[in-house]
């Protein structure tokens, strides 16, 4: 079984991917985790030091995920992805094949707790393998 899991660093994601690997790791899934940084709108160095401040945080994100599904013992491949995260997810998981991806759902608010959040939410309309969204 293959499992791609979109973490982005938050602790809802975190808390998702626990979650996640506590259903599935009897399984032993092969586990791919992807994370996603924008590029930057705009070309100016402060905006670029900003990226790469932002991508740096989000490769440790991504490494510390890696680290927890590894303590479960299954096998993981960590993808730190640059662009849309919407495409780049559905990208990856057209070139990797998983058998379920794994969202966690965004947001705290009452209306954002009736709603997915929009890399969800695109990620159920379009990816052709099964999407979990998990509420955390």
């Amino acid at each position: 079984m293959k499992i791609m899991f979109c973490h982005d660093g938050s602790e809802k994601s975190k808390a998702a991917l626990e979650k996640a690997v506590e259903l599935f790791k009897h399984l032993k899934p092969e586990v791919f985790l992807i994370t996603v940084v924008e590029e930057p709108l705009d070309a100016t160095s402060h905006d670029e030091e900003s990226f790469e401040k932002w991508r740096a945080t989000r490769e440790h994100d991504l490494q510390e995920a890696a680290n927890r599904v590894v303590g479960h013992g299954l096998d993981v491949d960590a993808i730190l992805a640059v662009g849309d995260p919407r495409r780049m997810v559905l990208e990856a998981a057209e070139n990797k094949n998983p058998d379920i991806l794994v969202v966690a759902r965004r947001g705290a608010g009452l209306l954002e707790s009736m709603v997915l959040g929009s890399v969800s939410s695109f990620l159920v309309r379009h990816a052709e393998c099964p999407v979990l969204v998990i509420h955390t």
